[in-house]
């Protein structure tokens, strides 16, 4: 914390804006970084489509998937019968 406290009226209102900005910036970089990890589950959940899709049914068989089930798959929101 710094120990200066100023007692011109401009000086107080910068520093609250300074406050301010120093905040927004956090919550937008905050907000980007959650972004970033989005679009990288989307980038993953459509190559595994992607992989998925050219699978034969035999092939999804070998590993427990239906030709229904493997959007879910990709996404993960599947998950295997134990």
């Amino acid at each position: 914390m710094n120990a200066f406290v100023s007692q011109h009226p401009a000086a107080l209102a910068l520093e609250v804006v300074a406050r301010a900005l120093a905040a927004a910036a956090r919550a937008a970089r905050r907000t980007a970084a959650g972004l970033d990890r989005w679009i990288a589950q989307r980038r993953r959940a459509a190559h595994d489509l992607r992989i998925l899709a050219g699978m034969s049914d035999r092939e999804l068989s070998d590993i427990g998937i239906g030709r229904g089930n493997v959007t879910a798959v990709a996404s993960g929101a599947w998950q295997r019968d134990r």
